[in-house]
């Protein structure tokens, strides 16, 4: 009489463990399915450097589930005016270029906050008949940021961190010549808009 307790005791753990494992699979199936056919790149531009001008953007890669890599780019002309808003000179040419890369310790590269490291160089010129400049900066720090790519594949992305900052800069006027060094600690901030696929 013992027995037929303990086997149904058995038979009812082995159908329920049966169930539960069921259940978790049909779970952690459903959200792959629902989102669709994971990301594998992000190209992303920063509306807030069009003021300057420059055109920036991001290129990011999924290098491994949790792990994106970027190269970053950007380039424009700035117009330097006097204190009557005259145009002097040429236009000021700027350039930047740089590396990041991020591992997303909540989430994935879908949808997910970000800890990670950037280094950018950029550059400007002018030249101006006797009058030629050059300045060049290079930054590198560390950030948290989230991404949130839609299934369509609308994607915002944002960074905030601390960077160091190391800048030089010469200029040449027919014989004289100057040249200035500076460093110095500043946040790190990044807002971007574009699209995952």
């Amino acid at each position: 009489m013992r027995r037929i307790p303990l086997l149904s005791s058995l038979a009812g753990a082995t159908i329920l463990l049966t169930a539960s494992i069921s259940a978790l699979g049909a779970e952690a199936s459903t959200p792959a399915q629902a989102a669709g056919p994971e990301k594998t790149v992000s190209i992303v531009w920063s509306p807030a450097h069009l003021v300057i001008p420059v055109v920036h953007v991001t290129g990011e890669y999924r290098a491994m589930p949790k792990l994106g890599v970027a190269a970053i780019a950007g380039y424009g002309k700035s117009t330097v005016k006097d204190a009557s808003g005259n145009a002097i000179g040429d236009s000021v040419k700027l350039w930047e270029a740089g590396a990041r890369a991020q591992y997303y310790v909540l989430g994935d590269f879908d949808h997910g906050m970000q800890v990670g490291a950037q280094a950018l160089y950029i550059g400007a010129s002018l030249a101006d008949g006797q009058l030629s400049s050059r300045a060049t900066g290079l930054s590198g720090g560390s950030f948290l940021g989230y991404k949130i790519a839609t299934h369509v594949g609308f994607t915002f992305d944002a960074q905030l961190g601390v960077q160091h900052m190391i800048a030089s800069a010469s200029a040449t006027s027919g014989t004289a010549s100057a040249s200035a060094s500076d460093s110095a600690w500043g946040p790190l901030l990044n807002l971007a808009i574009g699209w995952s696929f």
